[in-house]
């Protein structure tokens, strides 16, 4: 047995079904991402055309959040506790992170874009969520 098909079978039946669920919306949103990109170099594409490309894929993570929504239902309670968990730690890291970064920002000892803000408010929740459930799943497991 590989770690691949070791890893997949150690995971919950609700897990798994999460995962097959989120394959689609994860593949549609690479597509729509893909989309976005080519859209904003198009100088002739009109502002409703060049709206649309930009949100589109915000219908996959919409999507993937009712599959998570769906997948939190089906877990059983100590599932379920690790997830809490896990949300409300990355809840509290991007907070604390972005308190942070918006007192450096206000007191001119960082200067950064929204883009920049953006993409660390991002990270954050992504990196945290991981770290922490993976932690939590460690312990609990």
């Amino acid at each position: 047995m590989n770690a691949v098909s070791g890893y997949w079978l150690g995971l919950s039946p609700a897990l798994r079904r999460y995962y097959r669920a989120s394959l689609a919306p994860c593949l549609l949103f690479v597509a729509l991402a893909t989309l976005h990109e080519w859209s904003t170099r198009q100088t002739g594409l009109t502002m409703p055309w060049r709206a649309a490309c930009s949100l589109a894929p915000m219908l996959c993570v919409a999507w993937m959040f009712a599959c998570y929504l769906r997948f939190l239902r089906e877990c059983d309670e100590l599932e379920r506790r690790i997830e809490l968990h896990a949300l409300a730690w990355t809840a509290g890291i991007a907070m604390q992170g972005l308190v942070g970064l918006w007192f450096l920002l206000d007191a001119g000892l960082l200067d950064m874009p929204g883009r920049g803000m953006a993409t660390i408010a991002l990270g954050l929740l992504l990196a945290g969520y991981a770290l922490v459930r993976d932690w939590l799943q460690r312990r609990y497991a």
